[in-house]
C-alpha cells in the first residue's frame, strides 16, 4: 500500500485520506513499514495502521521474501538478526542492506512494528491490561512496549487508548474479539465451499451459529489447550474489510504468532489485486479471474498437519481423505481433558507419528502409512526442514523420502509452504481444466502444461486455484 509522507507533520496517510498537505511537503513511500521507518507516523485521521499491514515482496530477493516471512511467524521474538542472517544464508550486514533496499526498513524495525501494530490493535478493541497486551504482543516487558509503541506511533500506548473510538472496543464477553483486516476482495463462499469437506473432525469444524458461519480450530499456547474461532460470514457493519476471531484460551502470551498463523492459512495477506492482473492479461484465465476476483490459495493450520493431510489424500476422494485424517487424529493426537465448543484433539505432531508404517490399524494402505512415518521421522531427525527458507533445498529434501512425489511436493509448497508460484502440473484436475478451456480433446502433457505456466509466473498458484474452480465438480481440487 502505497502511503504520502508530510515533511512538515511527520504524518504519513493514505491516499484517500481527507487532508491535503501543501504536495511540496509530500513523499510517497512505497510501504508504511518505510514511512514508519523514515521517521512518520501514522495519521491519526485516516488510520493508516487499521488497515493491512502486509509488507511489499513482490520484487524483492526470495531470501528477503523468506525472512520477512519467518519475522511475520515470530522468529526475532526468539533470535536476533544475526540467526535470521545465518537462516537465509546472508550475512546480518548484507541482508539489512537488503532490506533498507527493498523494504525500506531493517529486519529488527519490521519485527519492532509487527509488534507495534498488533499492540495497538489490542488497545484498540480490548480492555486488557497493559500487562497482557504486551506480552499477547511479544514483548518482554511494559516498558519494552511503552518504548516501541512511542517511537512507531509518537503517542505512549495510554494515550493512544485514550484515542480510541466508541465504536473500537469489541464486547469482551466469550473470549478475546479481534479484528483482521484483509485485502479486498475475499471471496468468503469459495473459503466456506473449500473448508466444508476438508475439516478434520475433532481437531476442526465448520458450523453454522445465529446466521453465521464459524470456523472453529483445537490449538495449544505455551503448552495449554484452547480453541480460536474465525467468523466467515461478511461484517454486516461499515468496516467489511475484515473477518471476526474470537481466542478462547488459557492465556494471550503472544497471540500474536497465532493471529499471524490464521492470517497466513486464509491467505487474508495476498495480494489478490495483483494477482488478478497478471492472469487476467492472458486470454485463458481472464474470464476466470473476472467470475471470481477474490479467490485466493487456502493453506493449512499447521505444515506438517498439511503435508499430513496432502500424503493422505494421494488419489483418495475429498471424503475419503478427509475420514482417515480424522481417525489418525482421533488415534494419535492428543486428547483434550473435555470438549471444548465441540472439539476434542490437537493433531498428533512428528514424534507421535513416527512409528505409523508399523501400525497394522492405521486406516490406510501401508505403503502411504509408511510415508507419512518417513516424513514424521525425517522432521524429528531434522532431515527435513518444513521452514526452510530455501525452496529449491526442501523440494530436493522432501523428494528424496519415499512415497513422495512432483505432484505431492508442488500442492505440499501450495499449500503448507504458500508458494505463490507453486504449480502442480501433474494433476489431474488441472490438466482437465485447461483441456476444457483449450477446446482440446486430449488432457496437455505435462511438460506443455508447465511451458504454459511460465507465463502466469509469479501467481502461479493463484492460476492452479482458478483452474480448480473452473472445474463443475467441486471435488476438483484434491487438496
Amino acid at each position: 500500500m502505497v502511503v504520502s509522507a508530510v515533511a512538515t507533520t511527520g504524518i504519513y496517510c493514505r491516499p484517500e485520506c481527507a487532508a491535503r498537505p501543501d504536495p511540496r511537503n509530500v513523499s510517497p513511500y512505497d510501504a508504511p513499514i518505510a514511512a514508519e521507518a523514515a521517521g512518520y507516523r501514522p495519521c491519526l485521521r485516516c488510520r493508516p495502521d487499521r488497515h493491512l499491514r502486509s509488507v511489499e515482496t513482490s520484487h524483492a530477493p526470495q531470501p528477503v521474501a523468506a525472512a520477512i516471512q519467518m519475522i511475520s511467524d515470530g522468529f526475532l521474538d526468539r533470535f536476533d538478526e544475526y540467526a535470521l542472517a545465518d537462516r537465509v544464508g546472508y550475512s546480518a550486514r548484507q541482508l539489512r542492506r537488503l532490506f533498507e533496499q527493498h523494504i525500506g526498513a531493517t529486519p529488527d524495525f519490521v519485527a519492532r512494528s509487527r509488534r507495534a501494530h498488533f499492540a495497538r490493535r489490542m488497545l484498540d478493541e480490548t480492555d486488557l491490561s497493559m500487562g497482557v497486551i504486551a506480552a499477547a504482543s511479544g514483548f518482554g516487558s511494559v516498558r519494552q512496549m511503552n518504548r516501541v509503541v512511542e517511537q512507531i506511533f509518537r503517542f505512549s500506548p495510554r494515550d493512544l487508548r485514550a484515542k480510541r473510538g466508541r465504536r473500537d472496543c469489541l464486547p469482551a464477553d466469550g473470549g478475546l474479539h479481534l479484528r483482521l483486516p484483509f485485502v479486498e476482495p475475499l471471496d468468503l463462499a469459495a473459503i466456506r465451499s473449500h473448508l466444508g469437506p476438508r475439516i478434520t473432525a475433532g481437531v476442526e469444524s465448520l458450523d453454522h451459529v445465529e446466521g453465521a458461519t464459524v470456523y472453529r480450530r483445537a490449538m495449544a499456547i505455551c503448552g495449554h489447550p484452547g480453541v480460536i474461532e474465525l467468523d466467515l460470514t461478511a461484517p454486516d457493519d461499515d468496516q467489511s474489510d475484515h473477518l471476526r476471531l474470537t481466542a478462547h484460551l488459557p492465556t494471550f502470551e503472544s497471540i500474536v504468532d497465532e493471529v499471524a498463523r490464521v492470517r497466513r492459512f486464509f491467505g487474508l495477506d495476498d495480494d489478490v489485486k495483483a494477482a488478478n492482473a497478471h492472469l487476467a492479461a492472458g486470454p485463458m484465465l481472464a474470464p476466470l479471474v473476472a467470475a471470481r476476483p477474490g479467490l485466493r490459495v487456502v493453506g493449512g493450520w499447521d505444515r506438517f498437519e498439511t503435508v499430513v493431510r496432502v500424503i493422505v489424500g494421494q488419489q483418495v476422494s475429498v471424503a475419503g481423505a478427509s475420514t482417515v485424517t480424522a481417525r489418525l487424529a482421533q488415534r494419535y493426537g492428543t486428547p483434550f481433558a473435555a470438549p471444548a465448543l465441540g472439539l476434542t484433539h490437537q493433531f498428533p505432531d512428528p514424534l507421535a507419528l513416527v512409528d505409523l508404517g508399523d501400525d497394522p490399524e492405521a486406516g490406510m494402505p501401508r505403503r502411504r502409512a509408511a510415508t507419512i512415518a518417513a516424513v514424521a521421522r525425517a522432521v524429528v531427525d531434522g532431515e527435513l526442514d518444513l521452514h526452510d527458507p530455501d525452496p529449491d533445498r526442501f523440494r530436493r529434501d522432501f523428494l528424496a523420502l519415499p512415497g513422495i512425489g512432483p505432484w505431492t511436493a508442488d500442492v505440499v509448497a501450495m499449500r503448507a509452504r504458500r508458494d505463490p508460484d507453486a504449480f502442480p502440473a501433474g494433476d489431474l484436475g488441472i490438466r482437465q481444466a485447461v483441456a476444457n478451456l483449450t477446446g482440446a480433446d486430449e488432457l496437455p502433457s505435462i511438460p506443455d502444461l508447465e511451458a504454459r505456466s511460465q507465463d502466469w509466473r509469479p501467481f502461479r498458484a493463484h492460476a492452479a486455484q482458478h483452474l480448480w474452480a473452473s472445474l463443475s465438480t467441486p471435488a476438483g481440487d484434491p487438496s
